[in-house]
């Protein structure tokens, strides 16, 4: 009885060390970020960290949404332990890939990181340790600067906040040296998050244009593939929340993330597409979604392509192309 007893206090004890030293590790993560010019933490020649330890059990559904490797730098990450979450960025000599060592109930990540190569050659981590999702210090954005500068934007809670929306905001600036590969944080700086704004009813569709000359082809639903511009490759992190529905009177039906719209297309001639006056609801949608991004150059739309059963709707001069796969065909 004694011995049953002693183990089952070593036990909960144990339990309780865990669950303390997680909640430690939680709640500092995001500690380096109140620093307005952080510690470097990266160093030139340093190689790519091993995966660390992800608590809980991993749900293997979650496992068999982790992208392949593509680049030469995705297989030196993976090479190390880790799985590849969501899309690579890049642009200039720079390429950013997330990974994860683990995932939550929800499929998000756990333990994940951001690393940063040039030319090929790591550079260092956007953080100086792994993060959770929907934490304190968890990094939500990248953004190119140019070829020697990024920012990363940073999710900050407060003891109040909800998981969904944290109350502020640190935008830190990275350099990165391009001689001598290394990325370092040279200033951060935090902002109060605006509160989100209820979703509204979408509004009433705008009077649609006469239908008699527009292109069957394009008729229809179609969900979100990628970007592709600029030496950026962009892809949503579900296809289902970026769709366009083309019905043959001209009138569009648009969901951008969180947001839902309604609209009006024309074809004033072959392979030309304008979009009319969109009204759309203004939920604040999640800060790395594209959906600021879609909205922005929508205007800049001038063109449509058909390529083996894809739609790609292609910016004016150089901006890039946004490629599109068909859910339901009219």
């Amino acid at each position: 009885m004694t011995s049953t007893r002693a183990r089952t206090a070593a036990s909960l004890l144990a339990m309780l060390t865990c669950l303390s030293a997680i909640g430690t590790v939680q709640g500092q993560s995001g500690v380096w970020l109140d620093n307005p010019q952080p510690v470097a933490w990266n160093t030139p020649g340093a190689t790519i960290p091993s995966t660390p330890t992800a608590a809980g059990a991993v749900d293997a559904r979650c496992r068999s949404a982790a992208r392949p490797p593509q680049l030469a730098e995705d297989k030196q990450v993976t090479a190390r332990g880790w799985e590849l979450a969501g899309s690579y960025q890049g642009g200039w000599p720079i390429v950013v890939i997330r990974a994860t060592a683990g995932y939550d109930g929800m499929c998000r990540p756990r333990q994940y990181q951001d690393f940063v190569f040039v030319r090929g050659v790591f550079a260092g981590t956007l953080s100086p340790q792994p993060m959770d999702s929907r934490t304190d210090g968890a990094l939500a954005q990248v953004s190119f600067q140019g070829a020697k500068q990024l920012t990363a934007d940073y999710a900050r809670y407060a003891t109040a906040d909800a998981l969904c929306c944290p109350s502020r905001t640190t935008t830190v600036t990275f350099e990165i040296a391009i001689d001598n590969p290394m990325v370092r944080a040279v200033s951060a700086s935090t902002s109060d998050t605006p509160p989100p704004a209820p979703s509204p009813p979408p509004p009433p569709a705008p009077t649609a244009p006469p239908a008699s000359s527009l292109p069957s082809e394009l008729t229809g639903k179609w969900q979100l593939v990628k970007f592709e511009g600029g030496g950026t490759i962009l892809r949503p992190p579900d296809r289902s929340k970026y769709t366009l529905e083309f019905a043959a009177d001209g009138r569009l039906n648009a969901r951008v993330d969180c947001n839902q719209g309604r609209g009006t297309w024309t074809s004033p001639g072959s392979n030309v597409i304008a979009f009319g006056a969109m009204a759309m609801t203004r939920a604040r949608c999640s800060p790395d979604s594209l959906h600021d991004r879609f909205l922005r150059q929508a205007g800049n739309i001038r063109s449509y392509e058909i390529r083996d059963g894809h739609l790609f709707l292609v910016l004016m001069g150089d901006g890039g192309n946004y490629e599109f796969e068909p859910i339901r065909r009219k």
